[in-house]
């Protein structure tokens, strides 16, 4: 039986608490375990093709098939595979499409890592593949070669928060993929808005990857991936992810259910603190430009108003000019609330000087001051804007 439509809220409270799994407690407790075993001799040699079942500690536990069912309500999903990280997902994702001889357009702003899994490592074994300006429209269908078999988007930008207008392109991409008679397959990374807040398979995008390790775990205690996909790619994602061996552990699984079921709450805040502080910031005299798209003084609201219905807390700022690290360390040696550190998503907020991508090319006359990328927690925002206010007097 069809369930019924829901809300986001009620899927986030309420999805994936299986009764079988969780025997009479809230929440499934972490399944720790390798083996798993069969009480006869026909259902251990009953194969699940669909990796449905709980059958083997690597190809997924109760705990891991309870978060990819939450996870794919609430994205609209068919499916979705769990990872050990937000990296891992990206191979799986990737590695589902691209075999020796074949090509692949990756914007210039993805998530610096993902750029270089295909100049450093996929490479190595013939994959073709160029950058594509993070703000290409629908000249996206002159680049696409014969043999190109993955678009790789992400919106906003990584550290930089272009936004596209992702109509234009996907409908671009699927034209010319209908006149060569090539399939294409369109992924995205959504791990600043979420499900929540864009709604990727609404504009015919076929695979969804989220780094879970950030706002879906949100307490900064667990490494996880997920790779959302549409029905026709759901066992090509699954097989990457059993042929490379990559699976997500029961425990990170329990704590990314954990961060669900507050996730909305958590963005919400989150979101609303970041258009305080971004506004502020904005007014600041030592900030050149705030580079959030929701601020309606960006040059990307247009687009992000068009797409999305709320977005993530995390930001970046191009100061009025290049300061050295000796200046900076003033800056940041000195905060307050805002600690330092790779990742975000978390509760707790974050400040970093950017280095931008080392393969981008596109832009980078408005990027030539000091940039400094931000994530907004759930301290009070008065308090946080007070810690900026004085890294600034310190600059």
């Amino acid at each position: 039986m069809n369930k019924k439509k829901r809300k986001s809220k009620t899927i986030l409270a309420q999805s994936g608490r299986s009764g079988e799994y969780a025997k009479g407690a809230v929440n499934i407790p972490p399944y720790r375990s390798s083996t798993v075993l069969f009480d006869t001799l026909k259902e251990y040699k009953d194969w699940d093709h669909e990796y449905s079942t709980y059958r083997y500690g690597r190809l997924g536990s109760p705990n891991s098939l309870a978060l990819e069912e939450a996870y794919s309500e609430l994205s609209g999903a068919y499916r979705s595979v769990a990872t050990n990280s937000g990296m891992s997902a990206i191979n799986v994702a990737i590695s589902a499409f691209m075999d020796s001889g074949s090509h692949a357009l990756v914007t210039e702003g993805a998530y610096e890592p993902t750029a270089e899994f295909f100049s450093g490592h996929l490479s190595k074994f013939g994959v073709e593949f160029d950058f594509i300006s993070p703000m290409i429209g629908k000249e996206i269908a002159d680049l696409i070669k014969p043999n190109t078999k993955v678009v790789y988007l992400e919106a906003p930008s990584s550290n930089t928060f272009e936004v596209l207008d992702i109509k234009t392109v996907v409908n671009a991409i699927r034209n010319k993929s209908n006149e060569i008679g090539q399939e294409i397959a369109i992924l995205f990374d959504n791990t600043w808005a979420g499900p929540l807040y864009f709604r990727t398979f609404d504009h015919d995008i076929d695979v969804e990857i989220q780094a879970a390790t950030k706002y879906v775990v949100g307490h900064s205690d667990a490494m996880l991936g997920i790779v959302a996909c549409n029905e026709k790619n759901f066992l090509r994602i699954k097989n990457s992810a059993r042929s490379q061996g990559i699976s997500a552990e029961p425990d990170a699984c329990y704590l990314g259910l954990r961060g669900l079921r507050t996730m909305a709450i958590r963005m919400e805040a989150q979101f609303e603190s970041a258009m305080k502080i971004a506004s502020w910031l904005d007014s600041h005299s030592m900030v050149e430009t705030v580079l959030f798209p929701p601020l309606p003084s960006s040059e990307y609201f247009e687009n992000w108003d068009k797409y999305f219905t709320g977005g993530g807390s995390l930001m970046s700022i191009v100061l009025n000019k290049k300061y050295e690290d000796l200046d900076l360390e003033k800056f940041f040696d000195h905060m307050e609330i805002f600690s330092m550190g790779y990742s975000w998503g978390g509760f707790e907020s974050l400040a970093t000087p950017v280095r931008i991508q080392k393969d981008r090319k596109s832009s980078l006359e408005k990027l030539g001051n000091t940039v400094i990328r931000i994530h907004i927690g759930l301290e009070d925002p008065e308090d946080l804007i007070s810690d900026l206010d004085s890294a600034f007097k310190r600059l």
